[in-house]
């Protein structure tokens, strides 16, 4: 069996599927298997994959149009390696981005999925999420803080725990998933740069940016319900406005809003100890001040 398995799924990305495989296949690192599910592109993305003559390469076809979803828990599915890489067909890995993070996961035992740093394609400056695992679960209650096409985890937890991902949160099923196992197993971001994402019209977060972004606040309620609120459409929007740095320290109403918001939120952690107190309180220090970490 190979050590990792890559999941990467493609619809109608004939334009950059090949560059994003071809950057799996020259790997500095090379027990892997590339498992590529085309889910019925009608764009000849299939028929680009069908040439790949890599022994490496596992290649499954479907007919029709199944949804991301579908293809992601077929390739948990299918995935026969200790770890398991995401990728998506519009995007690039760097060289030594499995050696990396397989040297990582090998190293720390108790690391179940480990993300790590990217850049844009168009050479913008490399984005670093939150490093420890506390970090990641206060965050991930604003946003999604794990890049999804840069995540290895075990499988062995996968199938421990019968991971799979959930259809009912379209267009931010792997926002759903880390918030989910964030209370389950251990998670990390390496400080690294393994991944250039790619930004263009066709990707999902400018299709779908309306469902996304109606699932992302379906989502974040789920973690609210567990400090005992239920947040009302006024109060779901202070906090949109506190985690995309809205909030103007100028405005007194705004900003008396939201640092009422915030003491709200916080008092409740003090009773079900949810999140790292002193994390959750500089969480909403930085957006209100509007330092991104």
């Amino acid at each position: 069996m190979p050590k990792a398995s890559v999941i990467l799924p493609v619809y109608n990305n004939a334009d950059f599927v090949l560059e994003a495989i071809h950057s799996i296949l020259v790997q500095t690192y090379s027990d892997f298997e590339l498992i590529i599910i085309d889910d019925g592109s009608t764009d000849g993305s299939a028929f680009l994959i069908s040439q790949i003559a890599d022994p490496r390469v596992i290649k499954i076809f479907h007919d029709t149009n199944r949804g991301l979803v579908a293809s992601l828990n077929e390739g948990l599915n299918k995935a026969t390696g200790e770890y398991i890489l995401r990728m998506d067909s519009d995007d690039i890995s760097t060289p030594d981005r499995l050696g990396v993070q397989i040297s990582f996961m090998d190293q720390n035992p108790l690391i179940d999925v480990c993300g790590a740093a990217f850049t844009t394609s168009s050479g913008g400056v490399m984005k670093v999420n939150p490093a420890s695992h506390d970090e990641i679960k206060t965050w991930l209650l604003f946003h999604c803080c794990m890049c999804h096409p840069a995540i290895i985890m075990r499988t062995s937890m996968i199938h421990q725990l019968g991971v799979q991902y959930d259809s009912n949160y379209p267009h931010a099923e792997d926002y759903e998933l880390w918030n989910r196992l964030v209370f389950q197993v251990q998670m990390a971001n390496l400080p690294i740069n393994v991944l250039y994402y790619r930004q263009h019209d066709g990707q999902v977060s400018n299709q779908h940016r309306a469902i996304q972004d109606a699932t992302a606040r379906r989502i974040r309620q789920r973690q609210f319900s567990q400090l005992g609120l239920e947040l009302s459409e006024a109060e779901n929007q202070i906090m949109l406005d506190i985690l995309e740095f809205k909030i103007n320290p100028y405005d007194y109403s705004s900003y008396t809003k939201a640092l009422g918001f915030a003491n709200w939120v916080l008092d409740q952690n003090r009773k079900y100890w949810v999140y790292n107190q002193e994390l959750l309180n500089m969480a909403f220090s930085r957006c209100i001040s509007h330092l991104p970490y």
